[in-house]
């Protein structure tokens, strides 16, 4: 993951936001340091010995900071001192989970949002503690339901979530451990099987309000939610978005569920499905979604994939009605691509995007083939094509042809091109300053109209508190009358600027994911 200057601002405002400053504060020492002892993070933080402990206990605990034993090279011998380290990726992964809400909710439905929002906001709890708070949650919402039917319930969707990769096993921890830092050194299990959960143990704590778990049969397994499984999910809902947009919302459909294929049968990053059977595409969409046209016309949908120009599926052979392959790669390429092409038009406009697509079509070109294939005038193609130039969307490669007719010296030509990687990563560090950007105007404009934000919370806390009570319509007409006309104004303003920053960051992240994508599967690194 990059450690740039925009990341790590970004990397910042997000821990400050979430953690607190105390958390940010050895986060980001962490971040700018790299591995580092607990005593020189003392040393370079300035905090006390009990402060850092806590804050790594919980850092630890969300996943943001892990540990190890480091070996010495020389002897094979392991330190007994922790070694501390961030992970950087998962510091962004917290408004990565924010965007995944509507996903969640349109798949796993409200519980399993509830759910996964649960366990976001305890980092790491038992699939016990997990469960009966989850329950808790919706009773009080729904009180009329059952609570033996709701635990029942919750305890089928954490389930679904666990086999569906949302939710993940880590490191076991034994009950009533006292260790300050738990030990994440331990092997991972790769079971998708929940433990015995004692039903009417949550049940009676539920009756009696009580929510402690340290009695629970499970406490030892833990769990929490998967980064790269909602990470995937993200990803294959980007794919899908982009196919209803170049086609229709059937063809999106088609691709969630051949990407559901490609999860289940080996590895969702491979970069070559294994080979999919028509009967098997058209059983997996059956139950997906019954009786829909993509049912119905699943052989004109599996075509009209198969000649796209995103190169998402290919067909390898005609055996069992068609053999088919999920080619990630490819389509990750040109996913990339139609990306950068949209940046390059908004930056540059039509004409720009028009020159920068005719380097990447052509690889190599000189400026006269530039302004001919581009059909503009050789002025401004030139003026726009040394632009993108000049901000690192086109490269320049200086080629000598050969001597001229005058001796000693040489023609030398300028061709045009697109250096792919680097343009990627510049945009994602674009990204990174952009949504950085964007949460800070988000903390400018609740700093600048705080007073009236406090006001009008106390008003409605004090307006629906009188109203269980049972006060008098007119005492709840002069609370309500409390906010002026210009505050009330004030308002709508940080609730529509706030409505359009949240968009924009949500907008951010998809590009962040795909870029990030990209390095992944042709750098093998970010």
């Amino acid at each position: 993951m990059s450690g740039t200057c925009q990341h790590a601002k970004l990397c910042s405002i997000m821990l400050k936001e979430a953690y607190g400053d105390l958390a940010e504060k050895v986060a980001m020492c962490l971040f700018r340091l790299g591995n580092l002892t607990l005593q020189q993070i003392i040393f370079h933080t300035n905090l006390k010995l009990t402060k850092v402990q806590h804050v790594l206990r919980g850092l630890i605990n969300f996943g943001i900071v892990e540990f190890e034993l480091p070996e010495n090279a020389k002897t094979g011998v392991k330190s007994t001192v922790p070694v501390y380290f961030l992970r950087k990726d998962n510091i962004l992964f917290l408004q990565r989970y924010i965007r995944g809400v509507p996903v969640f909710i349109k798949k796993f439905g409200t519980e399993g949002e509830i759910m996964l929002d649960t366990l976001m906001k305890s980092g790491r709890d038992c699939a016990s503690g997990v469960i009966l708070v989850s329950s808790v949650r919706i009773l009080r919402t729904q009180p009329d339901q059952n609570a033996d039917a709701v635990l029942g319930q919750m305890k089928e969707k954490m389930q679904q979530l666990v086999q569906e990769g949302l939710i993940e096993r880590v490191a076991s921890r034994e009950p009533g451990d006292k260790r300050p830092v738990p030990d994440t050194t331990a092997v991972y299990s790769k079971s998708k099987a929940l433990p015995e959960v004692n039903m009417p143990l949550l049940a009676s704590k539920i009756t009696s309000e009580n929510l402690s778990i340290k009695d629970a049969s499970d406490t030892s397994v833990v769990w929490q939610v998967s980064r790269t499984g909602v990470s995937q999910l993200l990803r294959d809902e980007m794919f899908a978005e982009a196919l209803t947009a170049r086609i229709d919302n059937q063809a999106g459909n088609l691709v969630r569920c051949l990407l559901q294929l490609m999860s289940d049968s080996g590895d969702a990053m491979e970069e070559v499905s294994n080979i999919f059977h028509k009967p098997t595409i058209h059983s997996i969409v059956k139950m997906s979604y019954p009786g829909s046209p993509l049912e119905a016309h699943i052989s004109e949908y599996l075509q009209v994939l198969e000649e796209d120009s995103s190169n998402l599926l290919s067909r390898v052979g005609d055996a069992a009605g068609g053999e088919y392959q999920v080619t990630l790669k490819a389509a990750i390429l040109e996913l990339t691509w139609s990306a950068l092409e949209k940046i390059a038009q908004e930056q540059f406009g039509s004409k720009g995007a028009r020159i920068f697509r005719t380097v990447r079509r052509h690889q190599f070109i000189g400026i006269d083939e530039v302004q001919n294939h581009a059909m503009l005038p050789a002025k401004e193609a030139k003026q726009i094509a040394y632009r993108l130039v000049g901000e690192n969307f086109l490269q320049l490669k200086e080629l000598k042809l050969g001597t001229s007719t005058e001796a000693g010296k040489t023609t030398t030509n300028y061709y045009f091109f697109v250096s792919l990687t680097q343009l990627v990563r510049m945009c994602l560090e674009k990204c990174y300053l952009a949504q950085y950007s964007a949460s800070l105007r988000q903390n400018d404009i609740v700093e600048k109209f705080s007073h009236t934000i406090q006001k009008e919370h106390r008003l409605t806390s004090l307006y629906m508190t009188l109203k269980q009570q049972g006060a008098p319509q007119e005492q709840l007409e002069d609370i309500a009358g409390m906010l002026t006309l210009s505050e009330r104004e004030d308002l709508q303003k940080v609730v529509t600027w706030r409505a359009q920053l949240n968009f924009s960051e949500y907008d951010i992240d998809s590009s962040i994911l795909l870029f990030e994508i990209y390095i992944k599967v042709f750098q093998g690194k970010i």
